[in-house]
């Protein structure tokens, strides 16, 4: 009876240490929790069209020179599987909900801020003569790394301008969707801008192609069961 014991306490000891993973194996294998996105691309012209007017999705020209260019880095958590995907050369082939800080940048040139109607409710800058550079930081989610939602704060100054800001922060919030191609990741995003409370608002979509980055594989906790070392 004793051996019997010992044979099946030892049988159960092989079974146990071949089903759980060492603590570098499991890290190996385990979801990247940051992600880092670096990206350029186009912004359409701005209007004052939004959402719920006839002329919404009508008059939208994204003119070569109206460079964008983005980063972001973001949290990654909720991964709703235990078969964690990589691929052959190690991506990171998960989809997981990111908590990001997004950044934004670009120049508007005075053709595009002449296109505007209303020159009585200048939202940027005291002239509609001037050239000027915006940049945007922002807070915001990304479900299923598909979906995002984010809102912050962005600024103009002048181009040739050595005294910096004409006008005060504005507010922007922004939606917009990811594809994912490999590590490359097509955007397109539309943004809500106002300086005034939103009592006047403007509208802009981005189209850009990223690139994803992905780091600190880390071991979560539904899976530190499995640490035998």
């Amino acid at each position: 009876m004793k051996k019997i014991f010992l044979t099946i306490l030892c049988v159960s000891f092989i079974i146990v240490s071949f089903s759980q993973d060492t603590r570098e194996d499991l890290r190996k294998n385990s979801p990247n929790r940051v992600i880092l996105r670096i990206g350029s691309g186009l912004f359409a012209n701005y209007t004052y069209t939004l959402p719920g007017n006839p002329d919404f999705l009508k008059d939208k020209t994204f003119k070569m020179d109206n460079i964008t260019y983005s980063g972001m880095i973001g949290l990654r958590s909720g991964f709703n599987t235990d078969n964690y995907r990589f691929s052959s050369t190690g991506r990171d082939k998960m989809r997981g909900n990111v908590v990001g800080l997004f950044y934004q940048t670009g120049t508007l040139n005075n053709v595009g801020l002449g296109d505007l109607e209303k020159v009585d409710k200048k939202i940027f800058i005291n002239s509609l003569d001037e050239s000027v550079q915006f940049s945007e930081l922002q807070v915001g989610v990304i479900w299923r790394e598909f979906l995002r939602i984010s809102g912050g704060k962005g600024t103009v100054k002048e181009v040739k301008s050595v005294d910096g800001i004409l006008d005060d922060d504005y507010l922007i919030l922004t939606a917009g969707v990811n594809l994912r191609f490999g590590r490359l990741s097509p955007t397109l995003n539309y943004s809500i801008i106002s300086a005034d409370g939103f009592e006047t608002s403007m509208s802009r979509w981005d189209v850009q192609i990223c690139m994803n980055m992905y780091f600190w594989k880390k071991i979560l906790h539904k899976d530190k069961h499995l640490i035998t070392d």
